[in-house]
């Protein structure tokens, strides 16, 4: 059986997935030559990611080879990386053993390019990799450039530049059987079990080819999961979203989003922006709740060394997993489907986790639980939270009242654990207000459109309404409203974030738009009135349209629906749409 997820359709869950979707968080690790260069070629910052400066630096593959007889990371301990992983709370490690550049980080046979024959280094670091993962009791996992090889004669190049093999003369088939089978073989038969084979950037590979690719990893070890990158189509063993990207709403296939600490993932000795330790303990425990696994990045130094502000992040995002990890480890998502504004919820048995990451002292509601509540304590401390349950017959929907008292036991994440006397978890999704804010996902809307016909809008892989540009396609939702009064009305839509392009080339205003609730109809222009990083898609910018307000006299459920009146398209992307929201004022 197979299930459908947006354009992408993968196999059911399988065995070899059991500990992939228990492990939950990941350390990827960016590593090769290219580190040597940490960002500058010729004395010259060169813009882009670190471990892509020979393209972004355009740098011909004879004067690239050079820079191996320099590397030479004396300062490498395995045991000190994977220690430092195992005590941030990660179960398995991803590292490159060959990337785009073609360079191998271990001892290949097939091809002298490799760290043992052209570096100074002459040792194998996936050996002691290796071992360091079987003492600690992590998967080790590798990841392959299987179809971009910039060295090679007859691999692929994206964009090719002066200095490249010629294209014309390039044979796929040739580069494959030559190299990167063989050397797929060596990393599959010389290491030991190997968790994940992580294939990245499939390009234009046949459906053929990226089959001899997923099939050679099962034959040799049937256990090795194949990662998401392998092809365009079906063949991996679980879903992959795009780099730093995070679904505003839950998936409850298998699924993995990578993702960096700062914007490159090789080493890059300019890049200083830094994720602070609460966002990224905020987006492990959102990509929790909607079911994913967090692979987060780290790009060592020439010498061998996680930099200094990796090691800090990974030492705080450790000490909350210390006393919070029972809310991450073997935790289903999806029990909420919709992002909160309060945090995120995890949960399994008879057992669910409120993750506050904005602690207020007093009451705090959380809605829809249908559940008999046997206690409430925080999850650090075991301390109980008092707390008391109304049923629906008062405003609509189940209600949990949670007497929140003094400061923020964490200052990131401040867990609740709820036992529960009827597991497993039953919650009432309907959507209504939480601190006075209703929301209204794009992702869970009714499509509609003129008769006869069919919405040619679609919803992306992260949740987000995109392609909307016929004025046919509108949006409904029913939600209930529990406390009446006068709510403003916020059109929410996206932006792509670049941290080199400009805001204004990613996104597209001034559309006119027509809402109609409750017997009131409001007309607004879609413009900038504030942007701002949202908490979970790190990798967009979040815009907020004033609509106007609307007056509900009574506790009950509503509907409420978005029409375009005018839609510009002149760049091409029209409005990318994430949620309607209505604040109470």
């Amino acid at each position: 059986m197979k299930e459908l997820f947006a354009d992408k359709i993968i196999p059911e869950n399988h065995e070899r997935l059991e500990w992939f979707q228990n492990a939950k968080f990941g350390l990827f690790i960016h590593w090769g030559v290219y580190a040597q260069l940490a960002g500058s070629w010729k004395g010259k910052e060169i813009p882009g990611i670190g471990e892509q400066i020979m393209r972004f630096g355009q740098i011909p593959v004879a004067e690239y080879r050079e820079i191996c007889h320099s590397f030479n990371p004396i300062r490498f301990n395995a045991d000190e990386w994977v220690r430092m992983a195992h005590d941030a709370g990660m179960r398995y490690i991803v590292i490159t053993a060959k990337h785009h550049d073609g360079f191998a980080m271990f001892h290949s046979r097939c091809s002298s390019y490799n760290i043992v024959n052209a570096t100074p280094y002459a040792k194998d670091p996936m050996k002691d990799l290796a071992a360091a993962c079987q003492k600690y009791g992590l998967k080790l996992c590798f990841y392959y450039s299987h179809y971009q090889d910039w060295d090679d004669p007859d691999g692929a190049v994206h964009n090719p530049w002066p200095g490249t093999y010629p294209e014309e003369n390039k044979v796929l088939e040739r580069y494959m059987d030559r190299k990167a089978i063989p050397q797929i073989t060596e990393l599959l038969t010389g290491y030991g079990p190997v968790g994940i084979l992580w294939y990245d950037t499939p390009g234009n590979l046949s459906h053929y080819n990226a089959q001899r690719f997923n099939d050679l990893v099962h034959a040799i070890q049937p256990d090795c999961i194949v990662g998401p990158r392998v092809s365009n189509d079906e063949l991996g063993d679980y879903l992959g979203y795009r780099d730093n990207q995070v679904p505003s709403t839950a998936n409850l296939l298998p699924w993995e989003t990578c993702a960096t600490m700062n914007d490159t993932w090789g080493f890059k000795e300019q890049d200083h922006n830094w994720k602070s330790p609460a966002t990224l303990i905020h987006l492990l425990v959102s990509i929790v709740s909607k079911g994913g696994n967090y692979l987060l990045n780290i790009g060592p130094t020439k010498e061998g060394l996680f930099p200094t502000e990796c090691v800090e992040r990974l030492a705080v995002i450790g000490e909350w997993m210390r006393v919070n990890s029972k809310s991450i480890y073997g935790c289903k998502g999806g029990i909420v489907t919709n992002e909160l504004p309060f945090g995120a919820v995890t949960g399994k048995e008879d057992r669910l986790y409120l993750h506050l990451f904005d602690w207020k002292t007093g009451p705090f509601v959380f809605t829809g639980l249908r559940n008999h509540v046997v206690s409430a304590s925080l999850l650090a401390t075991g301390y109980p939270v008092r707390f008391e349950q109304r049923d629906a017959s008062e405003t609509g929907v189940e209600r949990l009242i949670l007497q929140l008292e003094g400061e923020a036991p964490d200052p990131y994440d401040s867990v609740i654990e709820l036992v529960l006397e009827d597991g497993p978890v039953q919650i009432n999704s309907v959507l209504t207000d939480y601190n006075n804010t209703i929301e209204l996902p794009a992702a869970v809307a009714q499509q509609e459109t003129g008769p006869g016909a069919e919405p040619t809008f679609r919803v992306s892989q992260t949740g987000i309404i995109e392609n909307w540009f016929d004025t046919e396609d509108s949006l409904r939702w029913e939600f209930l409203v529990q406390i009446p009064g006068t709510y403003k009305v916020e059109m929410i839509t996206f932006s792509e974030k670049d941290p080199v392009e400009p805001f204004e080339n990613y996104w597209e205003g001034n559309h006119l738009f027509r809402i109609d609730c409750n017997r009131q109809t409001l007309k607004f222009q879609i413009t900038c009135d504030q942007k701002e990083q949202p908490r979970d898609l790190y990798n967009w910018v979040q815009v907020h349209s004033q609509a106007g307000e609307i007056c509900f006299e009574r506790i009950g459920t509503y509907q409420l629906s978005i029409i375009p009146e005018q839609i510009i398209s002149k760049k091409g992307l029209g409005p990318k749409l994430k949620s309607i929201k209505l604040i109470r004022l």
